[in-house]
């Protein structure tokens, strides 16, 4: 076999594999960036519904704010592995999906006193008995509520120290309320 019987032998094993795959692989690069386009058009509809929902329900903005990022980020997390799948990278798809599951689960475990901070601040802020303004004893600390945030709960104690519990302290415990702001006191009782 001569040099050029070899390059004539390459060409047509190019023409018949690579290039005979390429108007496929168009429509499939094609219609998965179609798909992108439209699912991205719905995430943000989807994104800003949820927004206008939790700005309307008697959560806290923090809680709602929360609660929509997290979604909107699974929906992209979602739409990002689908367009994986459509142009044929189902591998590394796959690989990334359980990377995304070891992360989360490694960030899970170290994270776990924060997320206990974290939770018992999302039921500290929905409580009607606690909050920002009411003259409170809790985790040992004597005092006025200044702020609830999702981490940590600050408190003015009686002997003027300024107080930063971590919530899953306070949550955790029994508190004692002497006395609600005026506002709150009206709905209450």
């Amino acid at each position: 076999m001569g040099v050029i019987e070899f390059i004539e032998q390459i060409w047509e094993n190019l023409k018949d594999n690579l290039l005979a795959g390429i108007p496929n692989a168009i429509v499939l690069v094609v219609g998965a960036v179609i798909f992108l386009v439209v699912a991205m058009a719905i995430i943000m509809l989807i994104r800003r519904l949820l927004t206008t929902v939790m700005q309307r329900s008697p959560l806290d903005k923090k809680i709602g704010g929360l609660i929509v990022k997290s979604i909107y980020a699974l929906m992209l997390f979602t739409i990002l592995v689908a367009f994986l799948e459509m142009i044929g990278l189902s591998q590394i798809a796959l690989a990334l999906g359980a990377a995304i599951a070891f992360i989360a689960l490694a960030i899970g475990l170290a994270m776990n006193n924060v997320l206990g901070d974290f939770v018992a601040g999302g039921f500290l802020l929905g409580e009607k008995d606690f909050g920002e303004g009411f003259e409170v004893e809790a985790a040992g600390v004597k005092g006025t509520v200044v702020d609830v945030d999702m981490r940590k709960t600050r408190i003015r104690g009686d002997d003027g120290i300024y107080y930063v519990i971590p919530n899953k302290a306070v949550e955790g415990a029994t508190w004692k309320v002497f006395k609600r702001p005026a506002e709150t006191k009206k709905k209450a009782f």
